[in-house]
């Protein structure tokens, strides 16, 4: 079936557990820890068929997958960890670019993300992601520290290890309103929403990032894309601000 391109956005407030959310939602404080792993480019479309994306290809049969934790200490979601598993994604008739352009994409921001698991420790930021956003996002308990110039977070669902990832830390760069765009499938739809984000204290480096992976499912998932594996790169950033604005729901598959 093809995507509705017509469905209307989202409205601007929502009611959350009894509270108000208007959109735009803000970040005003947060970190991010982000690895990136050259995955075979059909073992990642295969997951995310049912949605009619597109996995982008930035080497000849290969695309990314992104590892990520992000520590939200203020925002109009309260404080929260979350865990974001993506991958980067064209939408079905999109232009390919040349390889070298896919790359580029990524480092620019300008290839979508989707989102194929988002795994939180608060119950508001569950609801909120979902309803508003259709965020595949779950509850689960995360765990973050720091140790010299290194972050660490573990991730564990049910009861079970699924991930422990190891990112260093610090940079002295910074960027600011960079459009990003994430994709989300929920309910047998396809969401688009844009955002942007700004931050400072950011660090790019190739490697610096070590991944062991536990028993859960989604480990398991992971292995079947070849992980853990050295990263092709990883980022981190010290201190982010952004906001999430109403999506577009492309319609039912």
């Amino acid at each position: 079936m093809a995507i509705d391109q017509t469905a209307a956005p989202a409205p601007a407030t929502f009611t959350i557990q009894g509270r108000q959310v208007r959109l735009p939602v803000e970040v005003r404080d947060a970190t991010a820890a982000v690895a990136f792993y050259l995955v075979p480019a059909r073992a990642a479309q295969a997951l995310i068929a049912a949605t009619g994306l597109r996995a982008a290809q930035v080497l000849p049969g290969r695309t990314l997958c992104t590892i990520g934790t992000m520590v939200y200490r203020d925002g109009d979601l309260g404080p929260y960890h979350e865990v974001a598993i993506t991958f980067f994604v064209r939408e079905a008739g999109a232009r390919s670019l040349p390889l070298v352009g896919g790359l580029v994409g990524v480092l620019r921001g300008s290839l979508g993300a989707y989102i194929h698991h988002l795994p939180v420790d608060a119950e508001f930021s569950r609801d909120a992601g979902c309803t508003i956003w259709g965020f595949p996002k779950f509850l689960a308990e995360i765990a973050v520290s720091e140790h010299g110039a290194e972050q660490t977070s573990t991730l564990w669902v049910d009861g079970q290890h699924v991930l422990s990832q190891t990112v260093r830390m610090g940079g002295g760069r910074s960027f600011s309103d960079r459009p990003q765009v994430s994709y989300a499938y929920r309910d047998g739809a396809l969401h688009r929403t844009p955002s942007t984000m700004s931050a400072r204290d950011v660090g790019a480096r190739r490697g610096g990032a070590r991944l062991e992976l536990g028993t859960h499912p989604i480990a398991e998932e992971l292995r079947r894309l070849g992980l853990p594996k050295g990263a092709l790169f990883s980022t981190f950033a010290g201190k982010l601000t952004g906001a999430f604005y109403a999506p577009e729901r492309l319609g039912h598959r």
